[in-house]
């Protein structure tokens, strides 16, 4: 079954079709045209209850008083547009506003979170993101918050910026995946930043459509594995993942131990990739920072009909991902790797796309057995996403997010580069870096790790509207972005939100091209760690892999 496209942004893409992009998104101060007249009306209505029961009796003062309140609870949830939480929760959503922006600061400054800290994301990061979605240069005054020797905070570097920097150009950047493989159409990224894997299903629809709209023009979207759903309904560039289960162009197979798994369908794989001309690159998910080693899980409460249509399985049954891809299951590490050679070739042979890895870093041995199997065969991926085993998740097991895997994507980034270098073949492959990389400084680094391309996914959803409430695995996410829950969802405006997206994505593009031209660079993949003072912490430890 297709993906049926909503009738918002349906609606918002004929008005793009019709005056362009620029002119559909959602200008900054926008009020709908019956906020006002409701708005004041409200208001109106509450000053005169006093007259109205001097003169009329105060039964009449109380009934104007609960027409007043009656009124603006219409104009908050059905008509202003402002806020999500606000249309899904009525005026009471008003008090989390009224308290971030009157009690929040005094609050944090005397008894608990500062602007520095915040787990997982601190909330000076936090602002930087809300900031360029809404538009908004980010300024300060009278000084730093932070510690730079706060490697947390910082990323654990300095930005070593030249003041003779001599004759420069226009910075640019473009980054082209596959043209070095015949019979393969080359995908072309021409933004620093883009939209990392979130699943139809772990996100819903709205959100996934206002991440389409907002990337189109600017950057790629990847669908994560949950199938081709909402994450290309404006025609933007995207990157379709193909998780272990084959959501979307899968069958189930039941092995000879019993068990069920599912495999590839080459055929329902080429169908899809006709129909969406704007699919330009395939990636193969092995492994994901949040959980490594382990299967993605959506809850039974999630499946709902659609995105059972979507991902080819049955609606309302929780659905878990087996922990690898049945076609590369095999005795041995080696073999398994021959295996993913192999199969990554026959993919981009049937598709003729370029065909990518996602992956957390784990043992050190397997990454050599990748690499020698990649020089020998000369065949592997186009490109590798390094996924930190600090990335985020809709929901994973604590134990896992924790404490498996090699480590953030930044230094696994700055191991695999080095090693791909060493066997002369680091030409072959685009490397991406994604967890939680947040700001053009942290990005700054990924690029003098040996980053080609920067990918996000919490980002975005930040810039979507997010709060970081922590609750995304309990499909009770208050903000409308992470539930399948109707009134919640209801909150989500796509115009506004893929605004937010919009401005995200084309402003921290902006600012990394700031960043690259005051390090005395054209491109931002030239930044290298002399541009650079590393800190104490982990990355000062790792300066051999820094070295290119």
């Amino acid at each position: 079954m297709a993906y049926n496209t909503s009738r918002s942004s349906k609606k918002l893409l004929g008005i793009i079709d019709l005056k362009g992009k620029k002119a559909a998104l959602t200008p900054p101060g926008y009020t709908p045209w019956l906020d006002y007249p409701f708005r004041w009306l409200s208001i109106a209505v509450l000053i005169a209850s006093p007259a109205i029961g001097y003169f009329q009796g105060w039964w009449m003062a109380g009934a104007a008083v609960l027409a007043a309140a009656l009124l603006f609870g219409i104009r908050e949830t059905f008509i202003q547009d402002d806020h999500a939480i606000v249309r899904i929760y009525g005026p009471m959503g008003r008090f989390r506003y009224l308290f971030e922006r009157e009690l929040r600061d005094k609050y944090l400054q005397y008894f608990n979170e500062t602007n520095t800290s915040g787990r997982p994301i601190p909330r000076i990061v936090r602002d930087y993101i809300y900031q360029k979605s809404k538009d908004l240069k980010p300024m300060a005054s009278f000084g730093t918050e932070l510690d730079p020797y706060d490697e947390e905070i910082t990323t654990g570097c300095r930005i070593l910026h030249r003041n003779f920097p001599g004759s420069l150009g226009q910075p640019g950047y473009e980054v082209v995946i596959g043209e070095k493989r015949k019979g393969v159409k080359p995908f072309y990224v021409r933004n620093v930043i883009n939209v990392s894997a979130m699943s139809y299903g772990s996100i819903n629809y709205k959100a996934a459509e206002s991440l389409s709209i907002g990337a189109k023009g600017i950057a790629y979207v990847n669908t994560g594995e949950g199938g081709y759903g909402p994450h290309g309904v404006a025609g933007n560039d995207v990157v379709f993942q193909i998780g272990t289960a084959k959501y979307g162009v899968g069958d189930a197979i039941q092995q000879n131990n019993g068990q069920t798994t599912r495999i590839l369908n080459y055929q329902v794989l080429k169908e899809l990739i006709g129909t969406h001309s704007n699919i330009g690159m395939i990636q193969l998910k092995i492994s994901q920072g949040a959980k490594p080693g382990l299967g993605g899980h959506l809850p039974g409460g999630k499946v709902t009909p659609e995105i059972a249509a979507v991902r080819r399985i049955p609606a309302h049954k929780t659905s878990i991902s087996p922990s690898q891809h049945a076609e590369i299951a095999a005795a041995s590490p080696r073999e398994s790797v021959a295996k993913l050679m192999d199969f990554i070739e026959s993919i981009r042979q049937a598709t003729e796309l370029p065909v990518g890895l996602k992956m957390c870093l784990g043992n050190p041995d397997e990454i050599d057995l990748l690499c020698q199997a990649m020089k020998k065969t000369g065949k592997g991926p186009d490109a590798i996403q390094l996924d930190g085993s600090d990335g985020g998740t809709g929901a994973g097991p604590n134990l896992f997010m924790n404490y498996v895997g090699y480590g953030s994507a930044i230094e696994s980034c700055a191991m695999l580069h080095q090693k791909l270098v060493r066997l002369k073949i680091r030409d072959n492959v685009v490397l991406s870096v994604s967890g939680r990389v947040f700001t053009p400084v942290h990005a700054a680094l990924a690029f003098a790790a040996g980053a080609d391309i920067i990918d996000s996914a919490r980002g975005p959803m930040l810039a979507l509207g997010c709060i970081q409430s922590l609750k995304c695995h309990t499909n009770h996410c208050p903000t409308g972005i992470a539930t399948n829950q109707p009134w919640r969802v209801r909150g989500l405006n796509i115009p506004e939100k893929s605004t937010r997206v919009h401005h995200f994505l084309r402003g921290f593009h902006q600012d990394m091209m700031d960043i690259t031209r005051i390090t005395g660079h054209l491109d931002p993949r030239d930044i290298r760690v002399s541009d650079l003072r590393l800190i104490q912490g982990q990355y000062a430890n790792m300066a051999e892999y820094f070295e290119a």
